[in-house]
């Protein structure tokens, strides 16, 4: 009998997270879309500079606000986001968020953007195939910012650029003191490691090599 009930509590138990992982990949990704569909209504660039207001756009934005487009080709023609302003947990259950400290496209420091590799869209799922040269195409109210990833000083030796740390990586010079000033505009992505918690943060950084504008 005791055998039994042990052997129906684990089944509950297994049934309980079952059900946890299709919240967590499925169910989350649900919310996410429908959110996702909200903030590119948000969007409307071609209106923003015919008003003359694409200036002023990002420094009025508040957490949570629409902030732009993020388009990575490693991860598919057709893999594009909505980036959020802000990097806690309601900003980025609705997607990719920028890092409100950092600075914006195309300016000198370092633009950050963080997002999830589980649930929610699971929009930095393939974060590992990133690799030295990959492209990272930003496009806001001020224009189209294109970044490529390069080698950080402990990437991988076969050139992935992919590289796993417990410090912080969005300062003005990623891997220098907060005070380094910094004299060239970068991006840094980050997300959680490993896939399912978030004891450290897998990284990938790049530089600015195109600016079209508006």
């Amino acid at each position: 009998m005791f055998v039994g009930f042990i052997g129906e509590l684990l089944l509950t138990a297994g049934v309980i997270v079952l059900l946890f992982v299709v919240y967590l990949l499925w169910g989350t990704g649900l919310q996410t879309a429908s959110a996702q569909d909200d903030l590119r209504e948000q969007l409307d660039f071609d209106q923003e500079q015919s008003d003359g207001d694409s200036s002023s756009s990002l420094q009025d934005l508040e957490l949570g606000d629409a902030y732009g487009i993020i388009r990575i080709p490693r991860f598919g023609d057709d893999w594009e986001w909505v980036i959020v302003e802000g990097v806690e947990d309601d900003d980025l259950r609705n997607g990719p968020g920028h890092y409100p400290d950092s600075a914006d496209p195309g300016e000198l420091g370092n633009f950050g953007v963080a997002a999830h590799r589980a649930g929610h869209g699971e929009p930095f799922a393939d974060f590992p195939e990133l690799h030295v040269g990959d492209i990272v195409e930003v496009e806001t109210a001020e224009g189209v910012f294109t970044y490529r990833l390069d080698d950080a000083p402990d990437g991988d030796s076969d050139g992935n650029k992919i590289n796993i740390s417990d410090t912080w990586v969005v300062d003005p010079v990623p891997g220098e003191p907060s005070s380094t000033e910094p004299d060239e505009a970068r991006v840094t992505l980050t997300t959680c490691w490993p896939r399912l918690g978030s004891s450290h943060r897998m990284y990938a950084t790049g530089t600015l090599i195109d600016v079209e504008e508006r």
